[in-house]
């Protein structure tokens, strides 16, 4: 038994993991290689763009920069990489498309200068691709996994919950953020002529396990090597030239920067107490900006509600927020957009609106089991979105709110008499 057990933490010690140290750290790095020693490879010397590294924010525009300086149509990119950044995965995988680049998997080693100067580079097969990295591969119009090579997958996660995983917590934001990327990854896969069983591979996977190697009959079925030899240009050029998925912009990462941490709480402002919330302004899954929603005490009948938003906008067009509306179960409120105003410096539209809600409004929204807040809005060209917001911190924050609203209306009540 005590045997086993030691084979059993022998395999486990040797099995691949996340912090592989022979796959470089360091950010990627691209670089155009040609092979060598000449007197080795004399007029067969293969050239290749060497892509080695960790996947960042920065790699897409890093990799624009580097294929601007020569005409990559038809050639090979060699990956090595540990994973990282999944959109910047995405965007990197789709731009090899849109070039009609090749392929691979393999260590780019660079060797001394020759005796002319130029400094030439081994290409070895021994070389792991692993996180995001198999999905960059399939951006390749011809795709080879050497035998020797390995292809290692696991779930999204967030990087900074990695380490404990199961004793992180997480926010709805988070939340929203990682399954709009696994939405975005699985459509990419299928865009590229990969088979959706690689997706689901990869998403089996736990982070608090290894990272799991795909067989070399796997790696073939789930679309990863399509051809033998990706060095041979006019067989890469004439696959690009073949019509395919046309594939859709890049959209990055949106944020909802300056937003606080988005529960209700009563805030003052300008000498007046307000019940207020900041929430993700969505489109059909997009981040497009944030908005804030406030009430003041009004008088018996109803109270004051003001609406702020900023919203992105993709391009030039004169759009401007045209209507708002709450609602909360059966009782709604529109409001009137006071003004909405583009503002040129950074694409965004900075909006406000106003208006009253009932007191049953209110009474909704704080009975036990009432409904949540819906806020739906319109722009100029018909555009329309809808939040529901939850109630985190609204009942304290609803009791609060009401007090202040009663003693304000006992104190006009003592000013009249």
């Amino acid at each position: 038994m005590v045997g086993l057990f030691a084979i059993f933490i022998a395999s486990i010690c040797s099995s691949p993991v996340r912090a592989q140290s022979t796959i470089d750290q360091q950010p990627m790095k691209f670089d155009w290689v040609r092979e060598g020693p000449a007197n080795v490879c004399g007029q067969n010397c293969r050239e290749w763009v060497s892509a080695s590294g960790k996947i960042t924010q920065e790699t897409p525009q890093q990799f624009a920069d580097f294929a601007k300086s020569r005409d990559l149509q038809g050639s090979t990119v060699v990956l090595e990489s540990r994973g990282g950044n999944v959109l910047a995965g995405i965007w990197l995988g789709r731009e090899f498309r849109r070039l009609g680049l090749a392929t691979t998997v393999g260590r780019t080693n660079l060797l001394p200068p020759d005796s002319s100067g130029e400094r030439r580079a081994t290409l070895s097969s021994s070389a792991k691709c692993q996180s995001i990295c198999p999905f960059v591969v399939l951006g390749g119009v011809l795709r080879h996994v050497p035998a020797d090579a390995g292809i290692l997958v696991h779930q999204i996660w967030l990087a900074q919950r990695m380490e404990d995983a199961m004793a992180s917590t997480y926010t709805a934001r988070e939340l929203v953020a990682e399954q709009r990327q696994l939405g975005q990854l699985a459509r990419y896969t299928i865009e590229m002529g990969g088979d959706i069983a690689l997706f689901e591979s990869a998403m089996r996977i736990p982070p608090w396990e290894v990272l799991r190697p795909l067989t070399a009959d796997e790696v073939r079925h789930v679309g990863l090597s399509n051809a033998e030899n990706v060095f041979d240009k006019a067989a890469v050029k004439s696959q690009a030239g073949k019509p395919g998925r046309p594939p859709p912009a890049f959209l990055g990462a949106a944020t909802t920067d300056g937003m606080r941490t988005s529960s209700w709480e009563i805030v003052e402002k300008a000498g007046v107490k307000l019940l207020t919330r900041q929430y993700p302004l969505t489109l059909q899954g997009d981040d497009i900006g944030h908005f804030e929603i406030s009430f003041a005490c009004g008088g018996k009948e109803s109270h004051k509600a003001a609406y702020s938003e900023t919203r992105r906008v993709a391009d030039n067009a004169a759009v401007r927020l045209k209507g708002v509306g709450l609602a909360v179960g059966k009782v709604s409120a529109p409001l009137t957009v006071g003004s909405s105003l583009r503002n040129l410096k950074d694409a965004t539209i900075e909006s406000v609106a106003g208006g009253s809600v009932p007191v049953a409004f209110a009474a909704e929204l704080m009975r036990d089991g009432g409904q949540p807040l819906s806020v739906a809005t319109v722009d100029s060209r018909g555009v329309k979105t809808s939040v529901v917001i939850g109630k985190s911190g609204l009942s304290a924050s609803l009791d609060q709110f009401m007090a202040k609203c009663r003693s304000i209306s006992v104190e006009e009540g003592d000013g009249r008499e």
